[in-house]
């Protein structure tokens, strides 16, 4: 009842002073206990709002279900013009099944894994409210986490309508009451200061890009396009490489430090609970070598767990590489294994350093996995912006995602004074999340010039003409296409052959995957020569998807020439098997045979050979789909393979499968399931046609009959 009635006085105010149409709402939701523990802070952060032209609302209460505030913020958003929300303390965590390919990455089985691993912790369910769920219960034993299900007559793509921000602590009780406290002083604080982005450091950890300098190099010409203003001196403009020195995590820590530093940038591995930066420090002194060695036995071994296991490993070893047991030990040292711990810790930063580092960039971006996993009491995310430093907000995934994944899209915009939810509204996945307050913005004074809710394509086409900045360029084809603009796939084709920034061409070259026609497949041509070595990472891949036999010559000819773009070369390889595996195999070997370049092509062509032979056993796999002499598990396991490994070649024969009423009813809900990944197939046409078959047929179950229908729509959203 208290809830209620919060609820409701709440809105007598609304209608009792109004809500002039300059000033957009936002919704500061919290719940009671914390509400009553941090009024002073809270009260005073909306008044902030309302000074900078914001109608706030606080929402404050005991929500038993996700529903029951979504259905406010959606009324709000009908009918008070609610732009954004920020959600303090315990409030409700939905958890996303059923949607994986609304992630970069995510695709755990959620049939063999626990729902608390293999859901996605996602607020999209309460920003995006054109997305429609079917409630599946509460976990036991943790009364925040709910788990939905996305409906097949959803909308398969995620457009936010309101922005959305997280703010739970990362301690219990009055601690986490002082935590959120504390925030909001300091927000307070420096939101009541003038300050541009202009100090921006970025950092490439060990593993990310296939430690690609190529891909490394061209995010800095990317970030000098989109915040020019940081490039005015040597240390405006950082950017930093795990194998600059032994242990970067001192470096990086001297960064995160610096008083006057606004954007951290990580492109690196994570956990909820750790930033990995680096490996070990390699050596060219042997003795350090035989040492690292030594480390990493016995590293393994204490995983091993009993002693049977680790005896059977130690005999397998010194059997594969020839060695004596003195390789082994101290594995059992308490001084040996505290050194080893020790030494490890000096690889990433943990959830214990983040207070001690006390990171004082106000924005800090984890292009990463899991450190922004709030269902969990800890987070890595969250330490960042309850520490003692002056990190105000945090952007990070809640699981894994994608390492080809762009992480700058449209960044520009922040450095032009948007809020930093108005720039996530346009660029959201499902794990993507702002942990801390999505109003800040840094000082600027374009935003204000640019109305973000405008429902005109002449007001977009005039900001793309006019604007010099590439990323209000690139913000006007997103707007552009979300209005259905009618003349959109030439006008993407145009964008990109004509536009000098890698940005602009990068935002044409991923909108234009959407629309039907050649000009997707005609663009990849050239962007595949494209000098941002993203693009061009981004064009193979797409040949890929696409699988048209057309690609071969182009794949061949990037294998052979490409090598020295890491990232490029290795997303070549998964191509292999995605086109005809003779008409492959004769093209690389005459490209080979023409080329001036490889003193040595036999070399060159049995490592072709090995590479090809690991993407042709992955093939077969998937053919185990179609055998019926297979067990009905391995042909589930194989129908689930194609989510990663769009088989174009055997699509006829998956269909067959799928339009079969005999075959059992879990490998056609599986099968259907994973034909939506098929959405830039050449043959997608043909995949939509016999699934509207199967939706219509009277004797699909309702599961299947639900799982076509979304991956109807997932192909036709890439069909317009």
């Amino acid at each position: 009842m208290l809830r209620k009635f919060l609820f409701l006085t709440a809105f007598s105010l609304l209608f009792t002073f109004g809500i002039k149409a300059a000033g957009n709402g936002f919704a500061i939701v919290v719940d009671q206990s914390t509400y009553t523990a941090c009024k002073v802070e809270i009260e005073a952060y909306s008044s902030l709002l309302e000074r900078e032209g914001f109608t706030p609302l606080i929402l404050s209460g005991n929500w038993g279900k996700p529903d029951e505030l979504r259905q406010q913020l959606h009324h709000l958003y009908q009918h008070h013009q609610l732009e954004g929300t920020i959600l303090i303390g315990q409030i409700p965590i939905p958890m996303i099944r059923d949607a994986q390919h609304l992630t970069s990455a995510f695709k755990m089985d959620q049939e063999r894994f626990p729902k608390h691993q293999s859901s996605v912790p996602s607020d999209r369910y309460y920003d995006d409210f054109d997305l429609q769920f079917d409630y599946l219960g509460n976990e036991e034993g943790n009364p925040l986490l709910h788990y939905y299900s996305l409906r097949g007559d959803s909308p398969q793509f995620i457009q936010s309508d309101i922005y959305s921000g997280r703010l739970k602590p990362t301690k219990q009780g009055e601690e986490g009451y002082q935590q959120i406290r504390n925030y909001f002083r300091k927000l307070l604080r420096e939101r009541d200061k003038q300050n541009p982005l202009d100090i921006v450091t970025a950092y490439t950890g060990e593993g990310s890009f296939s430690n690609s300098l190529t891909a490394w190099r061209d995010q800095g010409m990317m970030l000098r396009e989109q915040i020019p203003s940081a490039f005015h001196n040597k240390n405006s403009a950082t950017f930093l490489f795990f194998d600059m020195y032994p242990f970067m995590k001192d470096i990086v820590t001297e960064q995160l430090r610096r008083e006057e530093l606004d954007l951290m940038l990580f492109h690196e591995h994570g956990t909820p609970d750790r930033q990995y930066l680096t490996a070990l420090p390699r050596t060219k002194d042997s003795d350090e070598q035989m040492e690292a060695g030594r480390r990493l036995f016995r590293q393994a071994l204490r995983r091993a767990g009993d002693v049977d296991k680790r005896e059977n490993l130690k005999q397998t070893w010194v059997e594969l590489y020839r060695i004596d047991t003195i390789w082994f030990a101290g594995a059992d040292d308490p001084a040996e294994w505290e050194a080893d711990s020790l030494l490890d810790l000096r690889t990433g930063l943990v959830l214990d350093d983040v207070s001690l580092v006390a990171p004082n960039a106000r924005m800090v971006i984890f292009d990463a996995c899991y450190n922004g996993d709030f269902r969990e009491d800890r987070y890595i995310a969250g330490e960042y912006i309850f520490s003692d430093g002056k990190t105000l907000v945090t952007f990070a995934n809640t699981v894994n995602v994608l390492q080809d994944k762009s992480s700058t899209d449209l960044l520009g915009l922040l450095g032009l004074g948007f809020r930093i939810g108005e720039w996530a509204r346009e660029i959201n996945i499902l794990e993507s999340h702002i942990i801390g307050d999505p109003t800040f913005r840094f000082t600027g004074t374009t935003a204000s010039q640019v109305d973000l809710r405008s429902p005109n394509t002449a007001d977009w086409l005039a900001l793309f003409n006019n604007a010099k900045h590439p990323d209000l360029k690139g913000l006007a084809l997103h707007k552009l296409h979300d209005l259905g603009y009618l003349e959109m796939a030439d006008f993407l084709s145009k964008a990109y052959n004509e536009s000098p920034y890698y940005s602009v061409r990068l935002q044409a070259f991923l909108l234009l995957q959407h629309y039907g026609g050649d000009h997707y497949a005609k663009l990849l041509e050239s962007s595949i020569n494209d000098p941002y070595e993203f693009i061009r990472r981004k064009s193979v891949y797409a040949m890929g998807t696409i699988g048209s036999d057309h690609f071969i010559p182009y794949l061949v000819k990037t294998y052979l020439d490409n090598y020295l773009d890491e990232r490029v070369h290795f997303n070549v390889s998964f191509t292999f098997d995605r086109m005809d595996f003779d008409k492959m195999e004769a093209e690389m070997r005459r490209q080979l045979d023409q080329n001036l370049s490889y003193p040595d092509k036999e070399k060159v062509w049995d490592e072709f050979q090995r590479i090809f032979a690991s993407r042709k056993r992955i093939a077969e796999m998937a053919n185990d789909l179609t055998n019926n002499e297979k067990s009905l598990k391995s042909r589930i396991s194989a129908a689930r393979t194609l989510r990663n490994n769009t088989y174009h070649k055997q699509v006829g024969e998956f269909l067959q499968v799928i339009i079969d009423e005999n075959e059992d009813p879990s490998l056609r809900i599986a099968l259907a399931e994973a034909l939506g990944w098929f959405n830039n197939s050449y043959r997608r046409e043909e995949i939509i046609t016999t699934l509207e078959e199967v939706a219509k047929h009277p004797q699909s179950s309702p599961q299947l009959s639900n799982e076509v229908r979304k991956s109807i729509a997932r192909i036709e959203h890439y069909m317009r």
